[in-house]
């Protein structure tokens, strides 16, 4: 089983120095040794030897991991823990029968949020029920709570079209448009293709692309995680073969750390292997694109104080650090 030889490769690996349990949010908060990276690993080794059905313990364990990856960031032996957590939380997945409410919101996240049509009519829905919030249960109540007061409408940049370049054309890349963002926050994807093309970027939002799978990957959910990724590697592969494709850009770092493992995820398929590698190659961060332009140096309008927050997946999951605050640096904004 070529999953249970990379898991056993990465187990090796670790040298259970506990550097990890300084920088994990988990352990930091519960102080519980089984909370921490080097005890996740601990479980998830005992799990996968003996070849057992996922204890209730090791699933609450594994269930409370963020998967922030700033363990991978401070660990000296180069763990990779993100494959081995993602392989136990497949094994879980296939061996433990979770309680029926947990079944039914993980199902209900599973449908909904990576299928913006679906998404954008729960979020309405919501809405209209919001003032009810406190009268649910548990976590329906919470997410009830948490949805927001209205939703845009859908975005014009979200569907499959090319942007031509402004002036001469420097470049043509895939634009992934991802799901819960064109639903939450549309305008992100609407300012990257302004950006892009004022820069001389041709950009092209391909037929079939969609959600990049992290959402049922990070549930154990591989089937469906790697239908996602397949008709993903097809649309851009499409595109690429077509006319050539400087880069795949990603503007949603969680999105983008998942999309770049594509070529790990079908490693071993016969059919995609190849494709799967070469999309992976071509993914980039908007940021480290960017990079690649060769900007000069501008002044901000006026005097703006910008506090930066670098997200896990972007710092741990990509180890993309400077790159955001030197471009808004080179934009003139004060960067804190």
């Amino acid at each position: 089983d070529p999953d249970i030889a990379e898991a056993n490769t990465i187990l090796r690996a670790c040298v259970h120095c506990g550097f990890c349990t300084a920088t994990c949010p988990t352990y930091t908060l519960l102080g519980d040794e089984l909370d921490s990276p080097r005890g996740r690993i601990y479980q998830i080794k005992d799990m996968l030897e003996r070849d057992i059905a996922a204890p209730e313990e090791t699933v609450r364990h594994v269930d409370r991991c963020l998967t922030c990856l700033s363990c991978m960031t401070t660990c000296p032996s180069g763990v990779h823990y993100m494959h081995l957590v993602d392989h136990a939380r497949a094994h879980i997945e296939k061996t433990y029968s979770r309680p029926f409410i947990d079944r039914a919101i993980r199902g209900l996240l599973a449908a909904v949020l990576p299928r913006p049509f679906v998404f954008r009519l729960a979020l309405i829905t919501a809405s209209v029920i919001k003032p009810f919030a406190r009268l649910l249960p548990g976590t329906f109540g919470a997410m009830l709570a948490l949805a927001p007061r209205s939703v845009a409408p859908p975005s014009q940049v979200d569907r499959p079209q090319t942007f031509p370049a402004k002036g001469q054309r420097r470049g043509r890349v895939a634009l992934m448009n991802g799901c819960a963002q064109q639903v939450l926050a549309p305008e992100i994807n609407e300012a990257t293709v302004r950006m892009l093309t004022r820069l001389g970027i041709e950009v092209v939002v391909a037929q079939g692309a969609g959600c990049c799978g992290a959402l049922v990957h990070h549930m154990g959910r591989t089937t469906e995680s790697r239908k996602q990724a397949a008709t993903n590697i097809r649309a851009w592969t499409g595109e690429a073969d077509s006319a050539d494709l400087d880069a795949i850009i990603v503007n949603a770092s969680g999105c983008g750390t998942t999309v770049k493992d594509y070529g790990f995820i079908f490693r071993n398929d016969k059919e995609l292997s190849e494709q799967a590698a070469h999309v992976s190659s071509l993914t980039k961060d908007i940021t480290e694109f960017l990079t690649m332009l060769d900007l000069t140096s501008a002044e901000a309008p006026e005097a703006i104080k910008i506090a930066y927050h670098s997200a896990c997946s972007m710092q741990h999951g990509q180890k993309i650090t400077d790159l955001p605050k030197e471009l808004l640096s080179s934009a003139g904004f004060n960067v804190v």
